[in-house]
C-alpha cells in the first residue's frame, strides 16, 4: 500500500500548490496536492524529463531521480483512478492517459547506454522504387538506436530503413526526436525496430565499458 493509501483515511491534507488549498489525493515526492495540481505538476516534470533524455550530454544523476519521480507517478495514477469514489470519467482517462505515458518515458529514462561512434548510413524515406534517400553519419549509437547527423528534417513517428554503408546491413526504425542545430543541420533519435545488434556490439558488456568511459 503507497504513502498515499495509508495517510489519506486518518488525517486531512491540502494542496501545496500556492494559492490553492483543496483537499489533497496523492503525495508526490515531498509535496502534498490535489488530482488537478497532481496532473499538472506530473506532465510539467515530464517534459523537463524528456528534455533531460534527449540532450546527448545529460546528466546520469538527473535521470536517477526521474527514475523514482515516473515510478511514483505510474504507482498513484493507477491507484487514484481505482481507488477515489467518486471519480469523473473524464478525470479517469486522464490519469490512465498520464500513467501511460510516465511508463513509457520510465522506460526511455532506463534505455540503454549510448556510445559515441561514427558510422556512415544511408536512410532510406519510402518504400517503392526509387526511394528517396539521404546519407547520413552516427553521432553516437546504443544497443537498439542512434542519434543521426542530418541535412534535412525529419518527421518524429516516421518509419525509415537505415543501411549501414559499411556493412550494406539493413533495418526497420522508426524515428524518436528531431533537433535543429545552429550549423543548418539536423540530429535524430531512431529506435531500431527489427535488428538485434545492427551496429554491431555482440553483447551488453562490451558496451558498457565504452559507456562508462564517455560518462
Amino acid at each position: 500500500m503507497s504513502d498515499t493509501a495509508k495517510v489519506l483515511p486518518n488525517e486531512i491534507r491540502t494542496c501545496s500548490w500556492t494559492g490553492c488549498g483543496r483537499i489533497s489525493h496523492s503525495l508526490l515526492g515531498e509535496r502534498w496536492l490535489c488530482l488537478d495540481h497532481f496532473v499538472e505538476f506530473s506532465y510539467r516534470r515530464m517534459n523537463v524529463i524528456r528534455r533531460v533524455v534527449d540532450d546527448r550530454d545529460h546528466n546520469r544523476e538527473l535521470l536517477n531521480d526521474a527514475h523514482v519521480f515516473l515510478s511514483q507517478v505510474v504507482a498513484q495514477t493507477t491507484q487514484l483512478a481505482t481507488q477515489i469514489r467518486p471519480l469523473d470519467p473524464k478525470l479517469r482517462k486522464l490519469l490512465l492517459a498520464l500513467s501511460t505515458s510516465a511508463a513509457e518515458l520510465f522506460s526511455q529514462v532506463r534505455r540503454d547506454p549510448r556510445v559515441p561512434r561514427r558510422i556512415g548510413c544511408l536512410l532510406r524515406l519510402g518504400m517503392a522504387a526509387p526511394e528517396i534517400s539521404e546519407q547520413c553519419c552516427t553521432v553516437n549509437v546504443s544497443l537498439r538506436g542512434a542519434c543521426l547527423q542530418l541535412n534535412s528534417p525529419q518527421r518524429a513517428g516516421r518509419e525509415v530503413t537505415l543501411e549501414r554503408l559499411d556493412t550494406h546491413q539493413s533495418a526497420r526504425a522508426r524515428i524518436a526526436w528531431v533537433k535543429d542545430t545552429s550549423d543548418n543541420r539536423f540530429l535524430a533519435g531512431v529506435e531500431i525496430l527489427d535488428a538485434e545488434d545492427f551496429w554491431g556490439f555482440g553483447s551488453v558488456a562490451e558496451i558498457a565499458p565504452s559507456a562508462a568511459r564517455t560518462a
